[in-house]
């Protein structure tokens, strides 16, 4: 059997999987938690689990995530049963322990979950069609529909502030400060350029405050690859990292799905001439996303829908500088700039948007 020596074998073994663990083998995705794909000999057939370990140093309360977890899925699992969504949609299915719980510690501290693969899936990193786009809007659009009867009062808050934009300037500007590595010299164009849209950057957790926009369950990590489509990726089936579903507001989600989406370039993209935005792939995320919850938008949800693209850039690529002003401590890295290069390019994507903002305004008021 291939395994690592840093996996916890007998752990997985106690996940209810009927069946003897073959292979595993690490999957590269993500910035947060690590994952594993293990091959399991289940009644004559191999089948494949996805075996997660789920960082605790990010997320403080792993029994609260999980409950989150099990209560959206559940809700989704419900909606798909009623008609409220189609049936070849699918949700994430969580295997417990044996014992019944959603996760394990393992004896170094860790907490381990799985959950069974989903087969003949793809995904995409960079956006290659208006259909493609219409179909990943579409599917956050039912998702935030059938999650609309819950109360947000019910979730846990898995990353503490982690939609708020003025906590997240108030770490930036600390962290300029501080200069803890020594890193300020390094990027005083992108500090000016941040501090300068700070208001901005603000705005909408402000506007949840306020009541101005209302709180609702969302996703709040909404990006293009973390859609699954069929084979055929035509069909968008199901969304995945679930961790951080709780009380926010929708039009957050969609920002983050057109920031990401609708400029079909790498997160890290350093030739700005890449970095451009496509109003083909936003009109068709609009098409996809209005057509499944425009009913349910009050207008000062759709008004805010030109902006929070925007406003996603601007807050992810302060996120990013400031991890990296700190030491790279929170987001993945896998070469010693990478952080300050998905600033700048998170930056980028701001500056562009700026310019577009009327051209924006006027495909989401045709809707």
């Amino acid at each position: 059997m291939e395994q690592s020596r840093t996996i916890p074998i007998e752990i997985l073994k106690s996940f209810d999987i009927p069946g003897e663990l073959i292979s595993i083998e690490e999957l590269k995705r993500g910035h947060i938690n690590r994952t594993y794909v293990g091959v399991w000999e289940v009644e004559g057939c191999r089948r494949r689990y996805v075996h997660q370990v789920v960082n605790h140093r990010i997320f403080p309360d792993i029994p609260g995530l999980m409950g989150n977890l099990e209560l959206v899925t559940s809700t989704l699992r419900d909606a798909r049963t009623h008609g409220a969504l189609p049936s070849e949609e699918v949700t994430l299915t969580l295997i417990k322990s044996r014992r019944g719980d959603g996760f394990i510690i393992d004896e170094s501290g860790e907490f381990w979950r799985t959950f069974e693969f989903i087969e003949n899936t793809v995904t995409y990193d960079v956006c290659p069609s208006t259909a493609v786009a219409s179909e990943a809007a579409a599917i956050l659009g039912r998702f935030q529909r059938s999650l609309s009867g819950l109360s947000p009062s019910s979730f846990v808050e898995t990353i503490p502030h982690f939609v708020d934009g003025q906590r997240r300037y108030r770490a930036f500007m600390e962290a300029v400060k501080n200069d803890s590595m020594k890193r300020v010299s390094t990027c005083r164009e992108e500090i000016d350029f941040a501090g300068a849209r700070s208001d901005f950057g603000g705005s909408l957790i402000a506007a949840v405050r306020d009541r101005s926009l209302p709180c609702r369950v969302a996703h709040n990590d909404m990006k293009l690859n973390n859609v699954l489509f069929d084979a055929s990726g035509r069909r968008a089936i199901c969304l995945l990292d679930l961790d951080t579903c709780m009380a926010g507001t929708v039009v957050y989600d969609f920002g983050d799905l057109v920031r990401n989406t609708a400029v079909p370039c790498a997160e890290d993209e350093q030739d700005f001439a890449k970095v451009v935005f496509d109003m083909n792939l936003f009109q068709a995320i609009c098409d996809g996303y209005l057509s499944e919850i425009g009913d349910s938008l009050v207008p000062a949800e759709r008004e805010r829908l030109v902006t929070a693209p925007r406003n996603l850039a601007l807050i992810l690529g302060v996120r990013f500088l400031t991890d990296y002003l700190q030491g790279d401590s929170y987001f993945r890295i896998h070469r010693p700039l990478q952080n300050l290069e998905r600033a700048r390019t998170q930056f980028q994507i701001v500056r562009v948007m700026e310019r577009l903002e009327s051209e924006m305004r006027d495909v989401v008021n045709t809707k």
